[in-house]
């Protein structure tokens, strides 16, 4: 490869970073407004985690997953069950 070649490829790569970079910073607030407006019944909820509707209602009764009611309904919000996959993923790896 040429002098030439590796400045252009350098370059290149270069200001692949600078976009990806300026692409996430205009995404982010976005995205992270969708995760904290995107609630899950508990029907969405089993769902999500493949389990019975039982499973998903005991993990919100023991408030192992934080839960709110709207008209007598149950409703969670995707970020809270993210963050508890998370920290049971973790807890995998660390036993």
């Amino acid at each position: 490869m040429s002098l030439f070649e590796q400045a252009m490829d350098e370059m290149r790569a270069s200001i692949v970073d600078e976009l990806e970079q300026r692409i996430w910073e205009r995404l982010e607030p976005r995205i992270q407004q969708e995760l904290l407006a995107r609630h899950m019944s508990v029907a969405e909820l089993a769902k999500y985690l493949h389990v019975s509707d039982w499973t998903a209602r005991r993990l919100i009764r023991e408030r192992t997953i934080p839960s709110f009611r709207v008209g007598g309904q149950i409703f969670v919000r995707q970020m809270d069950v993210d963050e508890w996959i998370r920290k049971q993923v973790e807890g995998a790896r660390e036993s």
